[in-house]
């Protein structure tokens, strides 16, 4: 998941090589395309942007590792509670999150089925982990999220 102002699609722009996959916004969304020329252009003649991009690649890096540990969970709960930490980033003090994304965006990034998820996600609210109002996901401590990633 991209958010405003990120960068995405690197690879291809570096090795020109196909992305492997396939990026469909969620929302309205302008997007900024630069030709691979100009892009290798600006690499070369920019330390700074050179420098965003190489952040950019780690930070995708670190969220692919990520993912790895997702999807090595044993259990439901455990991938749906990675992804759940995964979204909500840094919860400060008495502040609640609230997870924008759809279940079957969180299925999805779990690798689990739509009934999987929705059974999991209802499992974790029922022990308190997370609530759910009006059909959205609240989190307000990660602590017990956490207890199940450990």
């Amino acid at each position: 998941m991209f958010q405003a102002g990120e960068i995405f699609a690197i690879p291809p722009a570096m090795d020109g090589k196909r992305f492997p996959a396939t990026a469909v916004a969620i929302e309205n969304s302008s997007l900024l395309m630069v030709p691979r020329n100009e892009f290798l252009a600006l690499m070369e003649s920019s330390s700074e942007f050179s420098s965003l991009v190489l952040n950019r690649m780690c930070g995708i890096l670190r969220d692919r590792a990520v993912t790895v540990q997702i999807m090595a969970s044993p259990s439901a709960e455990q991938r749906i509670a990675t992804v759940l930490l995964r979204l909500t980033g840094e919860i400060n003090g008495n502040e609640t999150k609230k997870i924008t994304h759809r279940r079957q965006d969180i299925a999805e990034m779990a690798g689990l089925s739509l009934e999987t998820t929705i059974r999991t996600i209802r499992k974790l609210a029922d022990k308190g982990f997370l609530k759910i109002i009006g059909g959205r996901i609240f989190v307000e401590t990660a602590e017990h999220l956490r207890t199940l990633v450990r």
